[in-house]
């Protein structure tokens, strides 16, 4: 058998065991918890066609809940189609994320494979595997983890285009340009499906602007007519994805009138929240209260999403993300930083340019966030620490690669009780509170 047969062999068997590992008690807790109480009620209001979804000023439809109409709609009607199906209840609003979550991994390995070959690919397919925010967030009906894929897919397609435009063979037949064409069209689709999943999709954009730019501008064959496709489509397909506001027979006035309300709520610098963060700072009490240091990149501030009482034990459920994998990646993106200012290679820049922009920006956010607004870099973070762990593979200190990686592995298994919702001891919790920032 053939190297690049037990590659494929290994992503697959990979894929299947992060699906069954994401899938188990998915069902629990077996009601809404954390922000499910908007988007689940929001997906199940898409199933029913009920217009009360798109309106900002609808009364709650349930005690504690609301609609969730500060997002495009797409993650939400792929929620409601899976309820549609499978029901109203827990299995039915967080299947798909399950999905969505568990393709993360190969899309991981396809974009790492692309850029750095196979061995690159195998330790960031599994660093992206066994990380425990991603982990959290494909078992959650929210739309985070649709966005990542959407952000990968875009890139893989990005790097497919440039990949192939640089490469000699391509200009030998004629086929060469047509595929450029579909690369092209494929990278537009994907952001504006990521766009239509959430606004941070437009970072996505302009990070893929900036690459293919970048690559005309290194090659001096600028032409900007060659980006109408990646300008114009996401917009279309974004109007697109609300077709049921559409087709329930809203104006373009109430399409305006609530972006207003968006744009508003995206403004409020004071929503207090014991969890709240920025990208540098923990926030409990909006923006304008006191601050205390707490990065993202540091995995110094997770989030409590569920507490669930089994008796004399209890459920957690904390968005926290694996925090050698965190800790490592810091290390590894800035040597790959080291690498791209000592190279130049397009390479390195797309890997950092995906990393940074899903989080720098929101150091100037005008409203609070959480450490989970994090995830879209988490992919980036892995291949990154796949290429620095490859890299030692090759030296003498091969052994300390596969370590590392054990270790890796073995930590999300040490946070999984309370990344899962596992019933553990409650005096339990306290072995896992490794930072006091994590109560």
């Amino acid at each position: 058998m053939n190297k690049e047969k037990l590659v494929i062999i290994f992503i697959i068997f990979l894929s299947l065991f992060s699906l069954i590992l994401r899938t188990y008690r998915l069902t629990e807790p077996n009601h809404y918890y954390f922000d499910e109480v908007y988007h689940a009620v929001t997906a199940k209001a898409y199933a029913d066609n009920n217009p009360a979804a798109y309106n900002p000023f609808s009364p709650a439809p349930k005690e504690g809940t609301a609609y969730d109409w500060l997002h495009p709609p797409l993650a939400k009607l792929i929620q409601a189609g899976s309820i549609k199906i499978f029901g109203d209840v827990p299995l039915g609003w967080r299947l798909p994320s399950v999905i969505f979550g568990t393709a993360i991994i190969p899309a991981t390995f396809i974009l790492a494979y692309i850029l750095f070959g196979p061995l690159t690919a195998i330790f960031a397919s599994v660093v992206i595997a066994f990380e425990n925010l991603t982990y959290v967030m494909s078992r959650i009906t929210m739309n985070d983890i649709f966005l990542v894929f959407f952000v990968l897919v875009s890139f893989i397609f990005a790097s497919l285009y440039v990949k192939l435009s640089t490469s000699e063979e391509s200009f030998s037949h004629l086929g060469g340009a047509k595929k450029r064409t579909v690369y092209l069209f494929l990278t537009s689709i994907s952001l504006g499906l990521a766009l239509s999943t959430k606004w941070p999709g437009l970072y996505t954009i302009a990070a893929v602007f900036v690459y293919l730019l970048w690559d005309q501008i290194k090659n001096k064959q600028v032409d900007l007519l060659k980006f109408i496709p990646i300008l114009a489509l996401p917009p279309i397909i974004y109007l697109a994805s609300y077709g049921q506001y559409w087709v329930q027979g809203h104006s373009i006035g109430q399409f305006i009138d609530l972006h207003k309300q968006i744009w508003w709520y995206q403004q409020t610098r004071n929503l207090k929240h014991s969890y709240s963060t920025t990208p540098l700072y923990c926030v409990p009490e909006g923006l304008d209260g006191p601050k205390t240091w707490c990065p993202w990149v540091l995995d110094v501030r997770g989030v409590y999403f569920s507490y669930e009482q089994y008796g004399t034990k209890a459920g957690y459920i904390y968005a926290l993300g694996n925090p050698l994998i965190f800790w490592a990646g810091i290390v590894a993106v800035s040597y790959l930083l080291g690498k791209f200012i000592e190279e130049r290679k397009k390479e390195y820049g797309l890997v950092l340019l995906g990393y940074f922009i899903f989080w720098i920006p929101w150091i100037f956010t005008p409203r609070v966030l959480f450490m989970y607004h994090y995830l879209p870099s988490i992919p980036f973070l892995s291949i990154a620490l796949g290429f620095s762990l490859s890299k030692i593979l090759k030296t003498k200190l091969m052994f300390f690669a596969l370590v590392a990686l054990g270790v890796f592995i073995a930590v999300f298994f040490y946070f999984y009780p309370i990344t899962s919702g596992w019933p553990i001891e409650i005096a339990a919790i306290d072995k896992y509170m490794w930072l006091k920032t994590w109560r």
